[in-house]
């Protein structure tokens, strides 16, 4: 069973132990206003349907989000009749190609009723495959591409589509077939025309069978979220179909699914959508939901009087049309500020400070959101190409970028290589969304560096400028010679003052992945980095509910940590990891309190030395959350 969701998600959300929903007060107006409606008749022609309850009535819309709204007889089975349709012919063209499918079947308008026999006067080829003629065609390619398989196939294939196994309805699927002459007589002139190139029974019995499978609304309503996915189902995570089958398939059922009331359906409606005799409809907003009723009353076009009214009611009220969507002025990019808005956690010396001042606002930060479709990359384009001669450093952060589609993503790669020739260096932060690995064509993808976290990034701008402005000359541990007297935080002490301290220090060496300190560890000693790198990593807690390690700052020569809990004698809050092998000067507090004995004055001027410390460092901290809420 491929049926992953929750329980949850199959419940409506809105209930008596649930806030109000809008969406879902929104299908009870639908159901309360639609549901006194008398007009149509229940199909009749096929002896099993006649059966249906003309009162029966639900609406579902699905979301691309995996959330499900839901009103009415939801849960009640129904045959899919033409509903699967698209969907037969999706998996021929799957099982298949484009090529050899349109060699057998149109996708031309027909213009005429769903079994009218609409064949071409010199091919024989049926006029699209939302009609009965090209059904039946779509269905015996299937059966010749496995004859002893094919029912099997179908029945694996709509489970993908609906989260769930689906049956045929036996006693409807006997009905048909042995009522079902004039698809019968259809089914033998695409064989006459050589559509067919073999027995038509087999293909004809196929179709019968997917005409017969039971289905409930809310199984339709997932069927088009998957159609509105891009063939992938967002219940199960399943992928029956590639996306450039779901866009044939859509783009056929806005010019062919309502049969002869297609044209006004485009006009009024404006979404693709098929219906059934059954009285199912199915309509897809493409990107964003699918919306699927069940009410057996028909109109004189076979389409579900109550359903055409919901879909009719949903376009012009909540605006759904196609054809009626806001345009997205800049809502590519997120935000976009200067590299001087915004530092790394790496703290720096008072030396590496001072070089990065004058220079910081060479690098930008642009965070991206969204689709880069054709219209995103053209927005995000026309920004790069504005900012290209004042930066020297440019960090995309695409945390918040939704989906690059790969017919777009080729744009995207020569913008950037572009701006990479004229010299700026392009760093990508959080970039899981852009097809890097999957596209071998990508030529970026060897020139640019990559970041999982845009703090990273920002550090490695930092560390770009510094190489090329920091024309100082760098020691073995590449920041000059390392020596206690030239640590900046010992500076700050007279050197009488700075000798004693010296004497009650010891050198401690780590190599990378130890832990210095660990949370709950008492303050009892006062780092101060010779060589090496030490990041505090503290355990944050996200909206997903996991536990994640996040970095706090990062300390690198020159630097010291451990400073707050040595001062006020409290235990750790955050590890401290050496991230590369290095070595740091320690003052454990049983020296600190001799000092305290012996030489009060020292530790006076060291208690000074780590408050300026503390200080700097809680304003700088402070200046950058006051920027973040800006930025």
């Amino acid at each position: 069973m491929l049926d992953h969701r929750h329980d949850d998600a199959l419940l409506p959300l809105h209930g008596p132990d649930r806030h109000p929903n809008v969406i879902q007060e929104l299908l009870g107006e639908l159901y309360a206003s639609f549901s006194s409606v008398r007009e149509g008749r229940v199909a009749d022609y096929i002896p099993e349907l006649a059966k249906a309850c003309p009162d029966d009535f639900g609406i579902v819309i699905a979301t691309s989000g995996g959330r499900i709204y839901e009103i009415g007889d939801t849960r009640k089975e129904f045959t899919i009749q033409s509903i699967s349709k698209p969907f037969i012919y999706a998996l021929a063209l799957k099982l298949l190609s484009f090529d050899f499918m349109a060699s057998k079947i149109d996708v031309e308008p027909s213009g005429e009723a769903f079994n009218a026999i609409s064949l071409d006067s010199e091919s024989g080829k049926p006029r699209n495959p939302m009609i009965n003629a090209g059904a039946i065609a779509a269905s015996a390619q299937i059966c010749d591409a496995d004859p002893s398989g094919a029912v099997d196939l179908l029945l694996d294939y709509f489970e993908e589509l609906a989260g769930r196994r689906l049956t045929i309805n036996e006693d409807v699927y006997l009905s048909e077939k042995q009522t079902g002459h004039r698809n019968r007589a259809i089914g033998h002139l695409l064989r006459n025309f050589n559509i067919i190139e073999s027995d038509p029974e087999p293909a004809l019995d196929l179709y019968f069978r997917q005409c017969a499978i039971s289905v409930t609304c809310h199984d339709l309503a997932v069927m088009a979220a998957t159609l509105a996915c891009q063939g992938r189902n967002p219940f199960t995570g399943g992928q029956p179909l590639p996306h450039d089958i779901t866009v044939r398939v859509l783009a056929l059922m806005g010019t062919c699914g309502m049969y002869d009331f297609a044209g006004q359906w485009l006009h009024d409606v404006g979404i693709p959508a098929k219906s059934g005799v059954a009285g199912g409809v199915m309509a897809v907003i493409p990107g964003r939901l699918g919306i699927a009723t069940y009410s057996p009353p028909l109109d004189n076009f076979g389409n579900s009087v109550r359903g055409v009214a919901v879909c009719r009611q949903l376009s012009a009220g909540v605006g759904l049309s196609l054809f009626n969507q806001y345009s997205h002025t800049d809502a590519t990019i997120r935000r976009s500020y200067q590299g001087s808005q915004r530092k790394s956690r790496r703290w720096r010396s008072d030396r590496e400070l001072q070089i990065l001042a004058p220079h910081r606002d060479e690098v930008r930060i642009i965070h991206v959101q969204g689709v880069l479709d054709f219209g995103g990359i053209e927005q995000l384009a026309a920004e790069l190409v504005r900012l290209s001669n004042d930066v020297r450093i440019l960090i995309l952060d695409l945390a918040h970028v939704t989906e690059c589609p790969l017919e777009s993503s080729g744009l995207l790669d020569r913008q950037l290589c572009s701006m990479e020739d004229e010299g700026v260096e392009i760093l990508l932060s959080r970039a899981g969304r852009l097809p890097l690995v999957s596209m071998p064509d990508w030529r970026i993808t060897d020139r640019v560096s990559t970041y999982e976290h845009l703090d990273s990034a920002l550090e490695a701008a930092e560390d770009q400028l510094l190489s090329w402005y920091d024309t100082v000359a760098e020691g073995p541990n590449g920041h000059g010679s390392g020596a206690i007297e030239a640590h900046g935080l010992l500076q700050q002490l007279c050197g009488e003052h700075r000798q004693i301290l010296v004497e009650q220090m010891s050198l401690r060496a780590f190599i990378a992945g130890d832990f210095v300190i660990r949370r709950g560890d008492p303050g009892d000693e006062l780092f101060l980095v010779r060589s090496g790198s030490f990041d505090i990593a503290l355990d944050v807690k996200t909206g997903d509910g996991h536990s994640h390690s996040t970095r706090l700052a990062t300390f690198g020569p020159g630097l010291c940590f451990g400073e707050i809990g040595f001062v006020a004698q409290t235990p750790r809050t955050a590890d401290i990891i050496a991230t590369k092998p290095g070595e740091c000067w320690v003052l454990h507090r049983n020296a600190f309190e001799a000092l305290s004995a012996s030489h009060p004055d020292v530790v006076i001027a060291l208690l000074k030395a780590l408050t300026c410390d503390i200080g700097a460092k809680l304003s700088q901290t402070s200046v950058q959350l006051t920027l973040m809420e800006h930025y």
